[in-house]
């Protein structure tokens, strides 16, 4: 009867450890979720941020390419084109 007391506590030893294996995978994933969310907090922040540098960007260039053309004086070209000769074809 021995052995099977010795079985029992055996069993509870057992049962305890895949208790607290379960507990600490269940934590690791938590941990895990825990840092995806995180990260993508900081990717959507990251994300934000360079949508604002990338709209300042493209704003500054507008502004200087339209302060570049206002700077240079309009000419006007005249027409200068020679007429073209008249020559019948030969045929």
């Amino acid at each position: 009867m021995k052995n099977a007391t010795n079985r029992s506590a055996i069993a509870k030893k057992a049962a305890a450890t895949r208790k607290h294996r379960a507990a600490g995978k269940k934590a690791a994933a938590k941990r895990k979720h825990r840092a995806a969310g995180v990260r993508a907090a900081v990717t959507k922040k990251a994300n934000i941020a360079a949508k604002k540098r990338s709209d300042a960007a493209r704003k500054a260039n507008e502004t200087r390419k339209r302060r570049a053309a206002e700077q240079q004086p309009v000419e006007v070209q005249k027409e200068t084109t020679t007429p073209a000769p008249d020559v019948t074809p030969l045929t």
